[in-house]
Parts: structure tokens; sequence; C-alpha cells
């Protein structure tokens, strides 16, 4: 699974419309993600076997938003225990400018955009980097704009050597535990910022590499 190559996994939390203030775009970022996926299969099945009426509908998922909370507090215990970094970007919906919140679209794709050209560097040269993106994030971002516009952003206007594969995984797949792990990231930053609980955020603050928040200047007031 990826060998060693260099993984960003991205999960959001949130909506954009008119439900909630805040909207997250979080990174899991790791050259092992086999490892991630092991330990993330390994705590989700255990989950199952334990908390059945969790499950849903979904055969290989329990979404963080629907997971006990001792479950989540377990789960993300262990996705800190491998080898990789957290980063993540917090939108205010309320200081966005109108036109931008009608885009989600564009929006989604600029929020996207400034996280990853703060994690893919120069470093990255002469490198194959994976972003791997949920399936559902479609349904607010159109696949081949938010793939071109990051491509073009880092290949052109970061002027930067890098091989950039795209992918999309669905969260529900057996080969997708990378993408819940990301999930449960996403989930603890957003209950930190909406619903104030720090808990699960305060977990992973080792873990954080960059954080990001739109509209700096007036985020939060």
């Amino acid at each position: 699974m990826y060998s060693e190559e260099r993984c960003l996994i991205f999960d959001e939390s949130g909506n954009l419309g008119l439900n909630g203030r805040y909207f997250v775009i979080a990174c899991v970022d790791t050259s092992n993600a086999k490892a991630l996926h092991n330990i993330m299969k390994r705590k989700i099945k255990k989950a199952e076997e334990l908390f059945p009426e969790i499950k849903k509908n979904h055969s290989n998922e329990i979404k963080a938003k629907d997971a006990h909370p001792c479950v989540k507090h377990h789960i993300i215990e262990s996705i800190i225990s491998k080898d990789l970094s957290i980063s993540y970007i917090v939108i205010d919906l309320k200081h966005v400018k109108e036109k931008l919140l009608k885009d989600k679209n564009i929006l989604y794709n600029y929020a996207a955009k400034l996280l990853i050209s703060r994690l893919i560097t120069d470093k990255d040269n002469n490198k194959t980097v994976n972003i791997i993106f949920d399936n559902k994030t479609t349904k607010i971002a159109s696949t081949n704009s938010l793939k071109e516009y990051i491509i073009a952003q880092i290949i052109y206007e970061e002027d930067l050597d890098v091989m950039i594969h795209f992918e999309y995984k669905d969260s529900d797949a057996g080969d997708a535990f990378i993408i819940q792990a990301a999930d449960y990231v996403a989930n603890a930053i957003y209950t930190k910022y909406e619903e104030g609980n720090s808990i699960y955020a305060d977990l992973m603050k080792d873990k954080y590499k960059v954080q990001e928040f739109f509209p700096y200047k007036l985020f939060g007031k």
C-alpha cells in the first residue's frame, strides 16, 4: 500500500450550508499508510463487535460522529501512536463573503489549496505525493476541478517538481481505513471549534504540523 511514499489523507467535518459556524478540512500526513490502515482496521472491527448498533448500514465503517465517546478516544489514541502528523484548516463561515458561500465548490477548493500548499514544499521535489480524499468530497467539490486546481497550484504556481497522484476512496470500502482515520481527526477538530469540546483535539496536539484559519483576521470574532 503506497510503499513508503508520502500520503496526504483528507476528510472534512461540518457543512458549508446553513448549519453550524465552522467547517474543517483535516489531513493525516504519513509515509507509512500500511501501518495506519492496519491499526484502524483492527480498532474499527473491535468497535463493531462491542457496539454493533453504531455500525448502521456501513459494512466497513463507523463514522466518528456516530462513535461512542470511549471508541472515539481509543481510536484517536491509536492513530497518534503511529508515525504521522496532522494538519488542518478551519473556516469560520460567519466571516466568509456571501458570494463565496454561494459557491461551495470554489470555497472548498480554495481552502484545500491553502492547506496543501503549506504541506507540499521543495523537499518533495522528485518524489511522489499521494493526495487521497473521501469520495463524499465530490458532493462539495467537483472531482476534476479540485484535482486540476491543486496540481496547477503546486506544479505551476509553486514551481515544484513533484509527482502528484490524486485518489478518491469510498470510506466504506475495505481498503479505505486510512480515510476513516482522517474522519476521526477532522471530527475531533470540528468538535473543538463548533462545540467547544477540545478533549479529542487535545489528544492530538503533539502531532499538529499546520494549523490554518480562514479568514485569518476575523476568525472566531
